[in-house]
């Protein structure tokens, strides 16, 4: 499986009880950054420097962005519901839409997080240059060291958890699968079939799984390559 082809493309809260509230609130935020921007709902309540931001007239949507040429954006089309999405960082980008009840947070200069192309979807980038990626039903993409990066798409019930410096997780398709890099320069692919699992915790490792179900690699010593395929497999190295 192709790496590359497999990558993808201070804290605020918002008590939304009333406009008059919200108001209040952002008013103070505003004065703390130089660049700040808050849309909720189809409108932008504050826009000061080059952050920018914007969220669709659907109910619960809200876009946050922080930081020098950061942006933010929560809903892009009718159906749009309930979707979050938070940029802390210069540079940094998420993006919450094409579905309800997203939630996309970017913290860190360069992050990338993005939620979308379903319903459910949790993107979580925790560092610089962290990304991640969650499309489909209830899929969860968590990146949280330098350079690293979690995908999970058009699947159920999936995880991709990144935690190593410049690692990979992919978690594409299927159902109930979790891909875990956790060392550094490590990479776990878990895609396809129904609870297939990728464990990829020592440096320069490398555990997939890419088919049938019930399968588990994990890869424990450095620079070590392993794979699972068939029913109820378990491999090692």
């Amino acid at each position: 499986m192709n790496r590359t082809l497999l990558r993808s493309t201070s804290r605020v809260v918002i008590a939304l009880a009333s406009a008059t509230v919200l108001v209040a609130v952002t008013a103070g935020t505003a004065s703390a950054g130089q660049d700040l921007c808050i849309s909720t709902n189809g409108v932008v309540r504050v826009q000061k420097g080059t952050a920018t931001c914007s969220s669709w007239p659907g109910a619960g949507n809200v876009a946050i962005a922080r930081g020098a040429r950061s942006s933010a954006i929560a809903g892009v089309q009718a159906g749009d519901t309930h979707n979050r999405a938070v940029a802390n960082g210069a540079n940094s980008q998420a993006f919450s839409g094409q579905g309800s009840n997203n939630t996309s947070t970017a913290s860190g200069d360069d992050s990338f997080a993005e939620a979308a192309v379903g319903n459910g979807n949790t993107a979580t980038a925790n560092g610089s240059g962290t990304r991640a990626t969650a499309w489909g039903t209830n899929q969860k993409a968590i990146a949280s060291a330098e350079d690293a990066d979690a995908v999970v798409r058009n699947g159920v019930n999936s995880v991709a958890i990144a935690s190593g410096y410049n690692s990979f997780a992919n978690a594409n398709g299927g159902s109930g699968n979790i891909a875990t890099a956790s060392g550094a320069n490590s990479s776990a692919i878990a895609i396809t079939g129904v609870h297939n699992r990728a464990f990829a915790t020592a440096d320069q490792s490398s555990a997939s799984v890419e088919s049938g179900d019930n399968n588990t690699a994990i890869a424990n010593t450095p620079g070590c390559t392993i794979s699972a395929a068939g029913e109820g497999q378990t491999a090692t190295c």
